[in-house]
């Protein structure tokens, strides 16, 4: 099946495979950073990681309208083009203000990238099987490279380096050069669906639809959840004076997208005659005991922290493609820019993690924090049970423009 995809296909594909797996080589070390190279405190560092990410995931919103309206081609080369400045700056910060500003600048491009990217794939693609396998390599591709290149830059002495975030720009640069290869391809669409429904009703249309509203939010809190693995662990571990922190995150992390290589398709493979509902409740158990393994694990007991990782992962290869999946099934074909984009408000959950949780370590400690957690993923049950009984309006279906 996967052969029949279209090049631009393998582009959203692959292209997230080089990008986020050089991002991941840096990223997750960014709490080390900021604390060794500025002295930031717990809640500094998280109020910093948050301020960037809450403002991307505001841009996301407006950006998944301007993909129905502009196209996806415009927003793709729109999105790299600011990732490039963005990182290349980040490489070359010194002040605490510059790096906040940078970081909402990377946050911000991803933002705008991904509504563009999961419509793409959804235009391209017309049957629903087809569609789910290609989210389902998408994710697979991310983490693939979140695995194998933090663990090779902790090898070559890359991960946790600030220069490393040029050779990430480098590769937004080809991303870049692949999208523009791509869309000149006679493969690539030579129209694409514009809508021209006022931002007013789009408005209208999301505010009454139930469903999606309890979805995004059951959606926040478990990307609240997931959160915490790259920041306020990370914290939290390298507070406590543990040797070797940064091989343990490196482990963490490597632990996080192997399992997801290694698992992510035979789960797909024993869910995949469940509903999308049950297959989020078997992720939704291992989330939850993943969260208590962190809250009751003693702290230098570094296989106690691989075990609850390897559960969060399972969780995860479960949850997050199946999150793209209700999208896909419940957006309308002339408003999945905007359905992604508005889902994409999800992120506050990643983006309020740092904060919330720099808070809590601070006030309370490691344990009652991922006990805090661990009470979120329940809620996210409840929230379920009530999407059973959740209304929709009368969803825009008026005839689309062509993009030329």
């Amino acid at each position: 099946m996967a052969r029949q995809f279209p090049s631009l296909v393998w582009v959203m594909i692959l292209g997230v495979f080089f990008s986020r797996g050089t991002f991941f080589m840096v990223w997750p070390f960014m709490a080390i950073m900021l604390y060794q190279k500025f002295a930031l405190n717990e809640w500094q560092i998280g109020l910093t990681m948050t301020i960037s990410a809450v403002s991307a995931v505001l841009v996301g919103f407006y950006a998944g309208a301007l993909t129905d309206r502009l196209g996806r081609k415009t927003m793709l080369l729109s999105a790299g083009v600011l990732a490039i400045l963005a990182f290349s700056l980040l490489a070359i910060a010194d002040q605490v203000i510059l790096y906040a500003l940078c970081m909402a600048l990377c946050a911000i491009s991803r933002e705008i990238w991904e509504p563009p990217a999961k419509a793409l794939i959804s235009d391209m693609l017309p049957e629903a099987d087809m569609r789910e396998t290609a989210f389902q390599l998408r994710y697979f591709s991310i983490n693939v490279g979140a695995a194998v290149f933090p663990l090779a830059g902790v090898w070559m002495g890359f991960a946790g380096q600030q220069h490393t975030f040029f050779a990430v720009a480098a590769v937004y640069l080809l991303l870049l050069w692949a999208v523009w290869w791509a869309f000149r391809r006679p493969s690539s669409p030579k129209g694409q669906n514009i809508s021209r429904i006022p931002f007013k009703q789009i408005l209208r249309v999301l505010s009454q639809d139930k469903l999606f509203l309890l979805l995004v939010l059951a959606n926040t809190l478990v990307a609240f959840v997931f959160a915490h693995l790259d920041s306020s662990l990370v914290q939290y571990l390298s507070r406590e004076g543990l040797d070797n922190v940064v091989q343990l995150v490196g482990t963490l992390i490597f632990t996080n997208g192997m399992t997801i290589v290694c698992f992510q398709f035979v789960m797909v493979r024993l869910m995949q005659k469940r509903s999308l509902v049950h297959r989020v409740q078997v992720g939704m158990v291992l989330l939850t005991l993943s969260q208590l393994g962190f809250a009751l694990n003693p702290i230098d007991w570094y296989w106690g922290w691989i075990v609850a990782t390897f559960l969060l992962s399972l969780g995860e290869c479960i949850l997050f493609p199946t999150m793209n999946i209700q999208i896909d099934r419940i957006a309308p074909a002339n408003m999945r820019g905007v359905y992604y984009g508005a889902a994409s408000l999800y992120s506050i959950g990643f983006a309020l993690a740092p904060y919330i949780g720099g808070l809590l370590l601070k006030a309370y400690g490691g344990p009652s924090l991922f006990f805090f957690t661990s009470l979120c993923c329940l809620v996210v049950f409840a929230l379920y049970q009530q999407m059973r009984f959740a209304t929709r309006p009368a969803l825009a279906t008026e005839p689309v423009e062509q993009e030329g």
